[in-house]
């Protein structure tokens, strides 16, 4: 029952870590979704493509940890090729 929420959890990884863009500003916490919009408006193309970079690779390693934590988890998950 808990494999949909860990599959979830993999790919939400990097808003986890941006966190929300208007809560950040309201509230004036510094994360990486004010910094990601500020950067886009002042048109900063090497610091937007390096937050877009950074999210990238937290999407990847979320993915990867979820799959692993899935086939942890579940004995009935293998991965691999047809068993004959």
């Amino acid at each position: 029952a808990l494999n949909p929420v860990f599959s979830t959890i993999g790919w939400l990884l990097p808003a986890i870590f941006a966190g929300e863009v208007l809560i950040s500003i309201v509230l004036s916490v510094p994360s990486i979704g004010p910094l990601l919009l500020r950067s886009t408006l002042a048109q900063d193309m090497y610091l937007t493509g390096s937050i877009v970079l950074i999210l990238s690779a937290l999407t990847i390693v979320g993915s990867l940890i979820s799959d692993i934590y899935l086939a942890w988890a579940d004995p009935r998950i293998r991965y691999g090729g047809l068993s004959k």
